[in-house]
C-alpha cells in the first residue's frame, strides 16, 4: 500500500477524484477485512488506517458539497431578493384592506 495522501493533498483533489478514491479505498478495506478474518493478514492496523483515510476523504467531500451548496444558494438569494420584498408588501396591503369585524 502506498503512502496515504494528507488532508491538504485531498483538499486539492477534484470531487470526481475523491469519489474514485473512496471507491478504491472501500474495495481495499473489504479485501483487507476478509484477509484478516481468514487469518491471511496479520497486520490488523491496516483496517484502522483504511477507516481513517475513508473518514478524511468523506469529510473533504462533504465540505466541498456544502461549499458548492452555499455558493448556489447565495446566487439564488441575490436573484430572489427583489421578488421576496414584493411578495411581503402585497401581503401587507391585502391585510390592511380587510375591514375589522366588531
Amino acid at each position: 500500500m502506498a503512502a496515504l495522501p494528507t488532508i491538504t493533498e485531498i483538499r486539492k483533489m477534484s470531487t470526481e477524484d475523491i469519489q474514485a478514491e473512496v471507491t478504491s479505498v472501500r474495495r481495499e478495506a473489504a479485501e483487507t477485512r476478509l484477509s484478516v478474518e481468514l487469518s491471511k493478514e496479520k497486520n490488523t492496523s491496516k483496517m484502522k488506517n483504511f477507516r481513517k483515510h475513508m473518514a478524511r476523504l468523506l469529510t473533504v467531500l462533504q465540505e466541498k458539497s456544502q461549499k458548492e451548496g452555499i455558493q448556489k444558494s447565495q446566487t439564488k438569494q441575490k436573484s430572489a431578493a427583489p421578488e421576496s420584498s414584493k411578495k411581503s408588501l402585497s401581503k401587507k396591503t391585502k391585510a390592511s384592506k380587510i375591514p375589522a369585524q366588531s
